[in-house]
């Protein structure tokens, strides 16, 4: 396994999160925007806007979306954790393998 196939995820999982955070501030900003509370009037605009621009569905769409990309962040997330697990077993493994090579080389008389 390369050391180089290990990195190649990090760039790519923070420009993911970077979106999934744009994408949730923006979301909160609209929808914050959007909350028009204390007169009659501004609610039964709001109400009137809101059906006839479909906001409900459009927050739907939008919560769906970030879902999917939580969820690819999360799949990308483990892969490299994954990868990195395995880097490690591997040098473990080595480690150990050069421990025995030594103390079988030291305990041999020459």
């Amino acid at each position: 396994m390369r050391l180089a196939a290990l990195g190649q995820w990090g760039p790519d999982l923070r420009r993911l999160a970077r979106l999934q955070l744009d994408s949730a501030i923006l979301f909160e900003q609209v929808t914050n925007a959007l909350k028009l509370v204390g007169d009659q009037y501004l609610a039964r605009v709001y109400a009137f806007a809101s059906s006839r621009f479909h906001l409900a569905q459009w927050d739907a769409s939008i919560t769906r979306k970030l879902q999917t990309l939580d969820g690819i962040y999360a799949k990308m997330a483990d892969r490299a954790a994954s990868r990195r697990m395995e880097l490690l077993e591997w040098i473990i493994i080595i480690l150990i393998a050069a421990s025995i090579m030594i103390s079988v080389v030291t305990l041999t008389p020459h």
